[in-house]
């Protein structure tokens, strides 16, 4: 089954194309060269689907509670849910915001499938229709099959699940989960009651649902399966979502209630215009979706399935939703702020569901608080924020170990969210170096895989200048005079030692060994230059006169060392690590060229992008837009191939290396996306 012409398709590479609207992607071909996936999800539940079927879906947590098992495997791809007579074979698919729609036809029967996830209620609902284009009735089998997981792996909870079939439902428990015993998944089929035409049955021993249909010519049946999950307490829901979902007429409401909300979220009022067709089609949908959806609601995607808030990273995600969706912004600081402990440092990531969580030696986490509430108020003038409180968390000591795993909950002490993030800042001072007054990197900074330097951060030290710069603004608001100097003091004491320390003939260098030795030089073999070094240096300094010729000099060296405009990419480093002199952590565990060893690492890539904008050189700044760009890698078959991944959705990373130049890697779960969001949208709207 084909969809029509191919010239009604924008970008489009033999596999598939944007539709003239621009808000989905058609895939007439599945034999994509990977997975081609979409994210669906409300705040609680979730599924992902992809070119080679079904992935998984999940109940509250996406790692934690997955409800069918999870394969990323796209050699031996083994979904965890499956179906025969439809979505099995010679089927194509349309990717919206918030659904999927699988399409097929055989022997005179069009089948389709709409997938969604109702933004209220924890059930996936694949609604099927069957139309008989034939002169005589058609019957026809649909198998529904699932590999339960009900926790974190399906080879160490399968033993333990419990499955039944009760009023026309299969209901599936894992009494034996630390966490999620009180769940439960459940299945049945939603059809008009009066409809004979249609009869179904489970079969428990296998997890399979079985349909049969019976198709009058010229004619079309409709049903849904539905797969959802709640707590036993609440066994009420499922009760209630069978009678929600009783008839035809309920799942179509709620599919179009469902399409609306999507639309209303991720694209903006006023479309963002930028004169470029692919950063148009990105910024007008795409982006904000993966944020919001993969991001901040599934928290997983086909390469990872993680489930867990990190402290950075979902604020960071919600600083594109500031001025479409400022309320998303408003809770992740307040909540945020209540995983800080009393000495200022915070938590690396943790699960909500149960409190646990890891802290950790890292040095970036604790600043992006009082960097995104800046920003936030700078937008929004809500200045309210500042005033609400919530608690510290109680103290639990790392001892010798590097980091610390364990379930940390909120003690009675309190404290505003202006003052949680001033003692971030005040923290991270307090972890200055005397000797150069740089800040100590400790197990890592923005990249984590520098997690074995243990001297100081250049590029920290400009990110605390910059949030510096930002807060005294909020010092200022709250009259707090002795903060406002600290700021003032504290940015010039920090400008001073990078200039002293950090200057390597035309470039700004990246880090200090604990031994003193320098990263980022041209004295060193590998990692002779780092991009987020020179992009902060602007992006911090860019009202520094004094400094003009450096920061000018410092982007020209990045962009000759970094920039490939061959393969087109924004590498984080150059040269890759491969024997270095002084080991810099588990960065070098990646080959050469791959992901943060001197791959294109995208997020970094967006702020060498705003860093140009910054420099007012709009010209230079959209084109390394196009660069991270997925379209623009993806728009020919030869293209496609070499990129590999998904055309509609940003990448962590893209390779540089020599067998590999070019290649997607890590898609969907990724902060790319907001900051590429931002970035148009403050320079380019």
């Amino acid at each position: 089954m084909k969809f029509g012409n191919t010239s009604d398709y924008i970008a489009f590479n033999s596999y598939g194309g944007f539709s003239k609207n621009k808000d989905e992607y058609h895939i007439l071909n599945t034999n994509t060269p990977l997975p081609w996936c979409n994210v669906m999800a409300n705040k609680n539940f979730g599924t992902i689907i992809s070119s080679y079927g079904t992935v998984y879906t999940y109940y509250i947590n996406s790692r934690e509670y997955k409800i069918t098992d999870w394969c990323n495997d796209w050699i031996e791809f083994k979904p965890g849910e499956s179906f025969k007579g439809i979505f099995e074979k010679d089927y194509n698919l349309i990717y919206g915001f918030g659904y999927t729609r699988v399409l097929e036809e055989y022997d005179y029967i069009k089948k389709s499938m709409d997938i969604f996830i109702p933004k209220d209620d924890d059930v996936k609902i694949q609604f099927i229709t069957l139309e008989n284009t034939y002169g005589e009735e058609k019957s026809l089998n649909i198998e529904y099959k699932l590999v339960p997981t009900l926790g974190v792996a399906q080879e160490t909870n399968i033993s333990y699940i419990l499955s039944k079939e009760e009023n026309d439902t299969m209901i599936l428990k894992n009494p034996y989960s630390v966490d999620f015993s009180d769940c439960q998944a459940f299945e049945f089929v939603c059809k008009d009651k009066d409809n004979n035409n249609i009869s179904y049955n489970f079969d428990i021993d296998t997890y399979t649902l079985k349909v049969q249909i019976n198709i009058k010519p010229n004619t079309k049946e409709q049903f849904a399966i539905i797969l959802g999950a709640c707590t036993q307490k609440n066994s009420v829901y499922i009760t209630n979502m069978k009678s929600k979902y009783s008839d035809i007429n309920s799942i179509l409401k709620e599919y179009s209630d469902t399409k609306k909300y999507w639309k209303n979220l991720v694209i903006p009022k006023n479309k963002i215009n930028t004169g470029d067709e692919y950063i148009d089609i990105m910024a007008n949908g795409w982006l904000l979706y993966q944020t919001i959806v993969c991001r901040l609601y599934a928290k997983s995607g086909f390469y990872q399935s993680g489930g867990a808030i990190g402290f950075r990273d979902q604020l960071q995600d919600t600083l594109s939703l500031i001025s479409s969706s400022p309320d998303f912004t408003r809770n992740q600081i307040i909540l945020n702020s209540s995983k800080q402990f009393e000495k200022g440092d915070v938590l690396h990531w943790w699960h909500e569901h149960n409190s646990a969580g890891i802290r950790t030696y890292f040095s970036d986490d604790y600043l992006w608080l009082p960097y995104v509430l800046s920003e936030y108020i700078d937008k929004t003038k809500d200045y309210s924020i500042l005033d609400v409180k919530t608690k510290y968390l109680e103290d639990k000591h790392m001892g010798n170990k590097r980091e610390l795993y364990d379930i940390f909950n909120n003690i009675d002490l309190e404290d505003s969210v202006y003052n949680h993030a001033k003692k971030a800042i005040t923290y991270g001072i307090s972890r200055k170096n005397q000797s150069n007054g740089l800040l100590d990197i400790g197990d890592g900074d923005w990249n984590d895989g520098f997690s074995n330097i243990r001297g100081q951060s250049v590029w920290l030290t400009f990110f605390m200048m910059n949030v510096l710069d930002r807060f005294l603004d909020i010092a200022k608001y709250m009259k707090d005079t002795e903060m406002v100097e600290l700021c003032k003091k504290e940015r010039h004491l920090l400008k001073h030692s990078i200039i002293d320390n950090c200057w390597n003939n035309d470039h700004f260098v990246r880090a200090y060994f604990e031994n003193g030795e320098v990263l980022g030089a041209y004295s060193n073999k590998e990692c002779k230059i780092d991009l987020i070094s020179q992009s902060w240096a602007v992006i911090a300094m860019i009202k520094d006169k004094d400094v003009k010729n450096e920061l000018l000099t410092c982007m020209d060296i990045a962009y000759k060392y970094l920039v490939d405009k061959e393969n087109m990419i924004v590498k984080l480093l150059y040269p890759p690590f491969d024997k270095p002199k002084n080991n810099p952590g588990y960065i070098k565990a990646y080959v050469p060229g791959i992901r943060e060893n001197g791959g294109q690492y995208t997020h970094a890539a967006t702020w060498f992008a705003k860093a140009y904008f910054e420099l007012k050189n709009k010209e230079k700044g959209i084109e390394i837009l196009k660069y991270i760009n997925p379209i623009y890698h993806s728009d020919t078959k030869e293209k496609a191939d070499k990129y590999m991944v998904e055309p509609y959705v940003v990448a962590a990373d893209i390779y540089s290396n020599s067998d590999h130049p070019g290649r997607g890697g890590w898609t969907w779960y990724t902060g790319s996306s907001s900051w590429m969001y931002k970035v148009i949208e403050d320079y380019l709207k």
